[in-house]
């Protein structure tokens, strides 16, 4: 008895189960469901039409032209390749947007005369541009310098900017508000109020 019972209970709960999954079916799936189980079909049910698939490439009507190239070529040490590569490269300075010579930390303490110290005292005083070269390095653009000291100015134009990379970009282009100068020259001549209001009107019409 208990067994029949527990039995029915499978059978309850399978059946349910079947119920639900048959509902979500549509049309197409119930009719192939039908075919399987041999179940009859009635006349008024008719499953959509599927989309013939079209074969993803067609025919031109002529014979089809297959190009083969040379393959890679010969396989070079990697000296060779760099000394190839710098063969056919052709250094565009109209794309240089720094617009300055950049020097690194050691190159530059010496053209100024100046300690470590004092350069990284600078840096991190945001009164110099400092470009990130790798995790720790940093490019000097000298353009930035005058008489061995950094143009007054800078640190209260840095701050206007997201990136010391972005701030000199700006610094060096031609500026209607600075007389159509580079901020950089004009900061250069002394005039570091004009700069300071046009850097920190740089975004108005962006």
């Amino acid at each position: 008895m208990i067994k029949a019972k527990q039995a029915h209970q499978a059978k309850v709960a399978l059946t349910r189960a079947i119920e639900s999954r048959v509902e979500r079916m549509d049309m197409a799936g119930l009719i192939e469901l039908a075919a399987t189980l041999k179940v009859p079909v009635p006349a008024t049910a008719k499953a959509p039409r599927r989309r013939e698939q079209k074969p993803l490439t067609r025919s031109s009507g002529r014979e089809e032209t297959v190009l083969q190239g040379s393959g890679i070529g010969p396989v070079v040490s990697a000296s060779e390749g760099s000394r190839l590569l710098d063969a056919i490269t052709v250094d565009d300075e109209s794309t240089d947007w720094a617009e300055s010579d950049l020097v690194g930390a050691g190159e530059l303490v010496q053209r100024l005369q100046i300690s470590r110290g004092t350069l990284d005292n600078w840096r991190k005083a945001n009164k110099i541009i400092a470009l990130r070269k790798g995790l720790r390095n940093f490019l000097y653009p000298l353009r930035q310098f005058e008489r061995r000291r950094p143009v007054e100015g800078l640190d209260l134009v840095a701050p206007f900017f997201a990136s010391p990379e972005e701030a000199w970009e700006w610094l060096v282009a031609p500026n209607r508000m600075t007389d159509g100068k580079p901020p950089i020259e004009k900061l250069r001549d002394g005039d570091v109020p004009v700069v300071t209001s046009a850097a920190e009107g740089a975004f108005d019409y962006a």
